[in-house]
């Protein structure tokens, strides 16, 4: 199988983008979540990703955003499982890569999670953006909208050329639009964000209740 063989099927199975880092891009990559330490034989990662619609940015209330966000987490999450069958009906090896939780990185104090693989970070690698101040990755189409997944395979695919997109050099509307102060530019302080991010109703449920480092961000509206 090739890189346009891998995209096609990623393409059939609804993702809007595509693209491919072999291993050898995770050299810097933080022990623990390396690629070959979720699957030793890893030699490629295939990232995709579908948008968020972009109304959402536009509502009042936050409810149709958690709605987008839970589906898409469905959505990718079924586009890596479907991807990595179709790759094993090949012959080759594909371990799908949850989107979203289960966190088996998790710092109680700080309130700090780590999925086993940063899609962001290979997202970058695999030439679909570059990350923001707002630490979203930018893609040239969709913004910063794209929920991303992705599979690891033993397939040596080629690595996609870098993307060019990069947040204008003085900007830092992110930084001053989030409220508890949790952005820096590089990194996110994640205990301060989680403090108003996600809040209970009084139903039992649960809203995203902040996303405006998302939201005010000019990329938004791409």
């Amino acid at each position: 199988m090739n890189n346009s063989a891998i995209k096609e099927i990623a393409f059939q199975l609804g993702a809007d983008v595509c693209g491919i880092a072999g291993i050898d891009r995770f050299a810097k990559t933080p022990e623990g979540f390396h690629p070959a330490d979720v699957f030793p034989q890893t030699e490629s990662v295939i990232i995709f990703g579908k948008p968020f619609v972009r109304s959402v940015f536009k509502a009042k209330s936050n409810a149709p955003y958690t709605l987008v966000r839970n589906m898409l987490i469905q959505k990718i999450d079924e586009i890596s499982l479907r991807m990595a069958e179709r790759i094993e009906e090949e012959g080759f090896d594909a371990v799908p890569i949850p989107s979203s939780e289960p966190y088996e990185f998790w710092d109680a104090l700080k309130r700090h999670g780590r999925g086993i693989l940063s899609m962001k970070h290979a997202a970058e690698l695999a030439g679909l953006g570059h990350i923001g101040r707002n630490t979203l990755l930018i893609n040239r189409e969709y913004g910063n909208r794209l929920w991303l997944g992705a599979v690891l395979t033993g397939i040596a695919l080629e690595s996609d050329q870098p993307a060019d997109t990069a947040c204008p050099p003085d900007c830092r509307i992110c930084l001053d639009a989030c409220p508890m102060d949790a952005l820096d530019g590089t990194t996110i302080d994640q205990k301060r964000c989680r403090q108003i991010c996600q809040t209970s109703t009084e139903g039992g449920g649960w809203l995203l209740s902040c996303n405006l480092c998302r939201e005010k961000c000019p990329f938004s509206r791409v």
